[in-house]
């Protein structure tokens, strides 16, 4: 695959103490970019872990605004192996949402060093959530798509705290992130929409995975984490108070302590 002929920003926050562990690269969602994983860049630092945050091309400041409608899931695919190019060496990744779709794909055709898959896209696509939200959430699912298909400038707060947030969350941390989120390529989701369940079989990895679910998730199925989980040959934790968004709403402090937790024992 081609690497990314675009510049892309990378987000880079070196160890706070010096150590011999691998680089971390974080792949955020749709409608985000590498701002979502601040506080969790600064957890893993303090840490004694090196990371970097990546917004794919169109998100954040990375270039290719003009053209984020046509981007594929194969361009988002270049941005991470250019990225992984820059750095250098074997990194774990760690993904959410549809970044954890993403560094499924890199993990199969990369040496990385671990896989870690947050509220993830599940390996066979998008089709379960679509039914989930379509059953459990159709007022959520009508926002989320009147928002992507830019009928909206602007994903109203109240959209976002019941979609992306845990309970309690406060309104300044929701009212923040909607001042971020940004428009997603609908070419790039649309191509998850078909289920492909072939990518459902067994993976047995040579490098450690951790699948980490949200208990209090609108967009992503317990039994989609499920899936992933059974994919990548492991069970998965779950935050039962955790909200989809889970880096930015008031469970941070648990996510990082689970990847923590797990990052230890590499």
């Amino acid at each position: 695959m081609a690497f990314s002929p675009i510049q892309l920003e990378l987000l880079h926050v070196p160890a706070q103490h010096s150590t011999q562990s691998p680089p971390i690269l974080l792949l955020h969602g749709a409608f985000a970019g590498a701002w979502c994983w601040q506080q969790v860049q600064q957890d893993l630092a303090a840490a004694g872990w090196e990371s970097y945050a990546l917004s794919l091309r169109g998100h954040g400041h990375s270039e290719g605004a003009l053209m984020l409608a046509s981007a594929t899931i194969n361009d988002y695919l270049a941005d991470v192996e250019a990225t992984l190019a820059t750095i250098g060496e074997p990194c774990i990744l760690i993904g959410h949402s549809l970044g954890g779709y993403l560094a499924q794909q890199i993990a199969e055709r990369h040496t990385i060093a671990g896989l870690a898959l947050i509220a993830s896209i599940p390996p066979y696509g998008l089709s379960g959530s679509l039914s989930y939200m379509s059953a459990l959430h159709p007022n959520l699912l009508m926002g989320l798509q009147s928002f992507a298909l830019g009928h909206t400038s602007k994903p109203e707060s109240a959209l976002l705290q019941h979609l992306l947030f845990a309970k309690n969350t406060p309104m300044s941390v929701v009212d923040d992130f909607a001042q971020h989120a940004q428009l997603e390529s609908m070419t790039a989701l649309s191509e998850l929409w078909m289920p492909q369940w072939w990518k459902n079989l067994p993976r047995f990895p040579k490098f450690p995975v951790l699948v980490l679910g949200a208990g209090d998730d609108s967009i992503i199925p317990f039994s989609d984490v499920q899936i992933t989980a059974q994919a990548w040959g492991v069970s998965p934790i779950m935050l039962p108070e955790a909200g989809h968004a889970m880096m930015c709403d008031r469970t941070q402090p648990q996510l990082s302590a689970a990847l923590l937790a797990w990052l230890d024992k590499i």
